[in-house]
């Protein structure tokens, strides 16, 4: 499968699987992935849909398969004083929750 689609809420795939993130605001701030950041050599890839899914320390997440991963990464736009949490989804099955960089 190859993605066909990137924008702010999503990453679409061929066979219409899609990445997407939530977060349930607690009040004032607004947690998300940054899937505009994604780089180009993703777009021409072929993934298997097994994709793979992992955490990364400073503030997103990377998915792909055993040979090829690709960074997402994740922002909290707050204060500081509200959760920085990301759930990411895929084939609309949470697979990651993670913790998104702040940005005041």
């Amino acid at each position: 499968m190859r993605i066909k689609e990137v924008t702010e809420e999503y990453i679409l795939f061929d066979n219409s699987y899609k990445i997407t993130y939530d977060h349930d605001p607690d009040c004032c701030e607004w947690n998300f992935a940054d899937f505009n950041q994604l780089e180009p050599l993703a777009l021409t890839t072929e993934f298997d849909e097994d994709l793979k899914f992992e955490a990364v320390k400073d503030g997103g997440f990377r998915f792909g398969n055993s040979d090829k991963m690709f960074f997402v990464p994740c922002y909290s736009l707050q204060n500081g004083y509200y959760s920085a949490d990301v759930d990411i989804y895929y084939k609309e099955e949470r697979v990651l929750n993670v913790e998104a960089e702040e940005r005041g």
